[in-house]
């Protein structure tokens, strides 16, 4: 009775409150069960969990059914994402019409998508991304319950117009992203008139921007970068006032941006980097309260950086590099207190850092390479007190300035950055710095990156280094450098990158730690250094021969004696050779005469 109550509590919940559920005891229709055993036979690679002997295909791994209207369940979802199958869509797909989520993301397989799979009427989401699908998009696609429509990164072709559009009003999320897609695009994306999210980049479009998308007031994410628009930015964006992510970066767009960002009022990314804007920056622009993320790197934009950091109270990355922006070092900007990417680089300021900047407490990396600036002792003292600093890139400044002995560098806080797990850099590499190396450098224990390459420092290379525990990139190239190389490098063993290519440094090259698995090009460029051990191979210099010992001192009475020595050791030897010659040559000594009485 207990067991018969329990059977029957779980059929009422099942029929109740689980209307979609996976049934182990029901057979699913006779339909779905061949479209299934089909696709499995079209691929070259078999789905783990599915089993063809077996008419419960509802238990199969990413098969979901529903037996809430039939007396066998239909098959209304079918989920094999990042599943590693390979081989073509078989037809038999499109006999699955209850279904309702097909996914099969992200896995290898490849030709043409069947024509009827874009004509299922329950289909509410197809995801066939990350493949190697191609050709184009059917005509007379018609899918009346799609919200979620995702082919991003294949190879599908031709033209984009969405006519389907028509007939999908409940449409949502549309991602035809990296991809092969060219020409111009349609205005019947006017139609979709429900679409939140739309994702066009990585392909081949041209044209100008697209008429259509101006009349999509529901839309909230807007991406067209890495194509090839031209022309204007239309000021009708003003229009998409849900707008909350606009990125139309790496294409030829050009003219000003329209002054029309106050009426964009959930705008939070913009990216128009990489394209021909001209122009200063458009008042309603720098003074947007929503921005957070502001790119405009690349282009040829001028005028000063007028960010007002009143106004723009949540904004976090700027980048503003490569333009013609002209003037000071803006200190309005270290009123951004949420500001954690800067990058003014390359372009027409100068000056010094300002002193304000040091309010930049929340700023985890900083780009001021060529800009002219001045005062590299006061732009160091001034950033170590960004205690959230992790990279900061210098070059190209501080024209024939010397490296300051008068600064005591800080940088406690140095770690990697948890935004994008950028490394701790500091990167001073071709500006014309003299003088010597610090060795409070030393101090810099945190330190992952450091670039002090293309500049004219000289004297020995500090033994301080060896206390930078953590570093993984040294790179001391192309300077005037002189001595030995401190044998205490060994002991950096995280070091996977190390040059002090041209020089003019002497001596033996260290051999242990790190030292023996670095190239022969680390250290080319320096006449009188040598390698022993891994780099006798290395063309570099021959290793000296052993300098002779000194001559010793003596006293004058054992000189004497060494002296009387010799003559005697010459004259024994002298009569030797004579007897020897006389005796060979047949001469025989006279005898004396007998004395006479």
């Amino acid at each position: 009775m207990k067991m018969g109550f329990l059977y029957f509590f779980f059929f009422i919940i099942c029929m109740i409150s689980f209307p979609i559920l996976r049934c182990q005891d029901m057979a699913c229709h006779s339909n779905d069960l061949r479209a299934l055993t089909n696709f499995g036979n079209c691929l070259t690679s078999g789905i783990d969990g599915w089993n063809f002997s077996t008419s419960t295909c509802c238990t199969w791994a990413g098969v979901t059914c529903d037996n809430s209207t039939t007396s066998s369940d239909r098959v209304i979802g079918l989920e094999l994402g990042k599943n590693k199958i390979s081989g073509v869509l078989c037809q038999s797909l499109e006999d699955l019409d209850q279904l309702r989520i097909l996914n099969l993301s992200q896995n290898f397989l490849h030709g043409i998508v069947p024509p009827k799979l874009f004509q299922l009427q329950n289909l509410e989401v197809l995801d066939l991304n990350s493949n190697d699908f191609v050709g184009s998009l059917p005509g007379g696609i018609y899918l009346p319950s799609i919200k979620y429509f995702d082919i991003s990164f294949n190879s599908f072709n031709g033209s984009v117009d969405p006519t389907f559009c028509k007939t999908s009003p409940h449409l949502q999320v549309l991602d035809l992203a990296s991809n092969h897609f060219s020409g111009e695009v349609s205005t019947s994306f006017g139609r979709c008139s429900s679409l939140q999210h739309l994702f066009l980049n990585g392909n081949m479009l041209s044209g100008s921007f697209p008429y259509g998308l101006l009349q999509l007031q529901y839309l909230h994410v807007l991406h067209l970068q890495d194509n090839h628009f031209s022309g204007a930015l239309n000021d009708g964006i003003a229009n998409l006032s849900n707008l909350v992510e606009l990125d139309i970066s790496n294409n030829m767009f050009s003219g000003n941006l329209p002054d029309v960002f106050e009426r964009l009022r959930k705008l939070k990314f913009f990216s128009s980097n990489s394209n021909k804007f001209n122009g200063h920056l458009p008042n309603s622009l720098v003074n947007s309260p929503t921005l957070e993320n502001l790119n405009l790197r690349n282009n040829t934009m001028d005028g000063p950086i007028n960010i007002n950091c009143s106004a723009m109270i949540h904004l976090a990355f700027l980048d503003v590099g490569t333009n013609n922006f002209q003037g000071p070092i803006p200190e309005s900007i270290s009123s951004c207190q949420n500001l954690s990417v800067l990058n003014l680089s390359r372009n027409k300021l100068g000056g010094e850092v300002p002193y304000k900047f040091k309010n930049l407490q929340a700023l985890t990396y900083l780009s001021l390479s060529n800009t002219s600036l001045a005062n590299i002792s006061a732009a160091l003292g001034i950033l170590q007190q960004c205690k959230n600093l992790t990279t900061l890139v210098l070059t190209r400044n501080f024209q024939d300035e010397q490296m300051p002995s008068d600064v005591n560098l800080q940088f406690k806080n140095l770690k990697y950055n948890k935004i994008g797990s950028l490394p701790p850099t500091l990167d001073l590499s071709r500006n014309k710095l003299n003088g010597p190396i610090w060795p409070s450098f030393g101090n810099l224990k945190g330190l992952h990156f450091l670039n002090f390459s293309t500049n004219e420092l000289s004297g020995p290379i500090p033994d301080d280094l060896s206390r930078m525990s953590s570093l993984e990139i040294l790179d001391l190239s192309h300077n005037k450098l002189s001595g030995e190389i401190p044998s205490s490098l060994v002991k950096l063993s995280f070091l996977s990158r190390f040059s002090i290519a041209d020089n003019q440094l002497y001596g033996e090259i260290p051999t242990g730690g790190q030292f023996l698995t670095f190239p022969c090009s680390s250290f080319e460029g320096n006449n009188d250094l040598y390698g022993g051990g891994a780099f006798t191979s290395c063309q570099l210099a021959q290793r000296p021969p052993p300098a002779p010992l000194p001559p010793a001192t003596r006293p004058p009475t054992e000189k004497m004696t060494i002296m009387g020595l010799q003559f005697g050791i010459g004259a024994a030897t002298g009569f030797a050779i004579t007897v020897i010659f006389c005796f060979t040559s047949g001469w025989v000594i006279p005898k004396p005469k007998a004395r006479q009485r």
